[in-house]
């Protein structure tokens, strides 16, 4: 919804600036304005690529919604084309900082950094983002032929289904939270107290970089797991991905795992003969 709202408003202050008026009727709308509009967003309000993919789909949309609804006598921006998306990789903590969020202690008396701590461990155990980690309830909880415990949840981002077998670790945590009193396994945080608290958590543990929730996910994809020898094409699994090229992103190749993979070759192919 605020993305909904920050286009129209956007908009509206390109409108006025743009063609000195308060509002356009779509017949006045030409094949030019998403490009100005983009050129607007960019330079005039300064905001970065990714943020106006958000808002230029919008514009798409209610000009399609218009044409469908009869509000319109045409169907504008059908050609338009949004600016690459600037894909970074997604960053993960090292070792030596998930060992400092993990060990450290925290006074009882910090009831919801203690909480915020431990969803973030959650999310480096299992992957599992913020949004699905304070929805799921004992349903999400299967137990396989072989009495080992599985997460199963479908993501609130794509209904994608997310499976993961859980860690120690991670059923640690869910016992300490499960309570009589609600459904889920774990205690809500609003995500702007869980915001303010994960920088806190940063600074109790004398952590540099900036530390946000979803650093978990991506610690999960590449120091739990791939780290761990687990393949990629699994990992995907586990995350939910729709496709394999967005858990590349999360699965960088840390050192530790190309000097594993490089001692694996070499003791492969010790006994081989170089023959030219």
């Amino acid at each position: 919804m605020s993305t909904y709202i920050y286009t129209r408003r956007y908009l509206g202050e390109f409108i006025k600036k743009r063609f000195k008026v308060e509002d356009l009727a779509f017949g006045q709308l030409n094949e030019h304005l998403p490009y100005e509009f983009q050129e607007y967003v960019l330079k005039d309000k300064g905001l970065a690529v990714d943020t106006a993919r958000h808002y230029l789909p919008i514009l798409k949309k209610i000009c399609r919604l218009a044409f469908k609804e009869g509000h319109a006598e045409k169907r504008y921006f059908v050609n338009f084309k949004l600016p690459k998306e600037n894909r970074k990789a997604p960053r993960a903590l090292s070792r030596e900082d998930f060992e400092k969020i993990r060990d450290l202690e925290i006074p009882a008396s910090r009831v919801t950094h203690n909480i915020a701590r431990d969803l973030f461990l959650f999310a480096c155990y299992t992957g599992v983002p913020y949004a699905d980690a304070v929805s799921i309830t004992d349903d999400n909880i299967y137990t396989d032929d072989n009495g080992a415990l599985w997460l199963k949840y479908l993501r609130k981002k794509n209904e994608h289904l997310g499976r993961v077998k859980l860690l120690p670790e991670a059923i640690a945590l869910i016992e300490k939270y499960r309570s009589n009193e609600r459904k889920e396994l774990f205690p809500m945080i609003h995500h702007p107290n869980l915001r303010r608290h994960m920088k806190g958590l940063r600074d109790l543990a004398g952590i540099k970089t900036d530390l946000v929730y979803h650093m978990g996910r991506h610690t999960f994809g590449s120091l739990i797991t791939l780290e761990a020898g687990v393949p990629i094409e699994t990992i995907s699994k586990m995350l939910g991905h729709t496709n394999l090229t967005t858990t590349q992103l999360y699965a960088k190749v840390t050192p530790k795992k190309l000097f594993d993979d490089m001692d694996i070759f070499i003791k492969a192919t010790s006994d081989m003969t170089l023959v030219l």
